[in-house]
């Protein structure tokens, strides 16, 4: 601790003294605390620089009970592209009196290596190997709500996006029971090790679906900024008053 009195020695008054402190236990804690919230906010500021944006769209009802939806990708800079895997699951919001499925088989995926869009178009390795499926059949067996799916180039080689571009992936089955409400359902892209886009040499590309929400810990942590500084001011510095009488002459 260090001490700066101020004040009249040989006069009646009182010395002013400022003590500095180690601060708090408390403080010590917050600021450990706080450490560990900006770490963690620069792996999300990482993930948050992807390049690559995959978007799901809306489901269109078609004839049969069925409906589709297409995948794409989407880079603002360009990337290469040798291999990439989907996992796609449904979840209920709320509670629904019906199940939105994936059909089960999928239709055949020549609709997908066909589309003069598709990202591996006349060099997919599925449709080189006699149209092989682009998607497993899906599960559970009684009640698909998983699915995954994947391609590569056919050569061995990659192809490359250019910058700005958007290209198609896949479309997906599903099955809508009668009087199902979509609303009652959210279709997502599983972040797990079924999901992948390997560049020319093999690596993973970082992506994004869609555009995420803010995330609870930037808001708590930049929130508690200002709550640092001041908890730390207040640990380090106080001032007391030190009282004497004026010695006699």
């Amino acid at each position: 601790m260090g001490e700066e009195l101020r004040g009249s020695p040989d006069g009646a008054g009182s010395y002013k003294t400022t003590s500095y402190a180690k601060g708090s236990p408390y403080v010590t804690h917050f600021i450990r605390a706080f450490a560990a919230a900006i770490v963690l906010l620069g792996l999300t500021a990482t993930g948050a620089r992807a390049d690559l944006t995959i978007d799901l769209s809306p489901i269109t009802p078609g004839a049969g009970n069925t409906g589709t939806m297409d995948i794409s990708a989407t880079t603002s800079s360009g990337f290469t592209l040798s291999a990439f895997g989907l996992e796609l699951a449904i979840t209920s919001i709320g509670s629904p009196t019906t199940q939105l499925q994936f059909s089960s088989p999928q239709p055949d995926p020549g609709f997908i290596y066909s589309n003069p869009n598709y990202v591996f178009a006349g060099q997919s390795f599925n449709a080189g190997n006699g149209n092989l499926p682009f998607w497993n059949l899906p599960t559970p067996g009684f009640a698909p709500v998983d699915i995954l799916g994947g391609d590569s180039v056919a050569t061995g080689g990659f192809v490359s996006i250019a910058e700005g571009s958007t290209v198609y992936l896949a479309t997906v089955q599903f099955y809508i029971p009668q009087g199902t409400q979509l609303d009652q359902f959210q279709v997502s892209l599983v972040n797990g090790p079924n999901t992948y886009f390997l560049d020319q040499n093999g690596s993973p590309l970082p992506y994004t679906s869609g555009v995420p929400e803010p995330s609870t810990l930037t808001v708590v942590a930049l929130s508690g900024l200002s709550g640092l500084f001041w908890c730390y001011w207040r640990g380090r510095k106080r001032v007391v008053s030190v009282h004497f009488s004026a010695p006699e002459k």
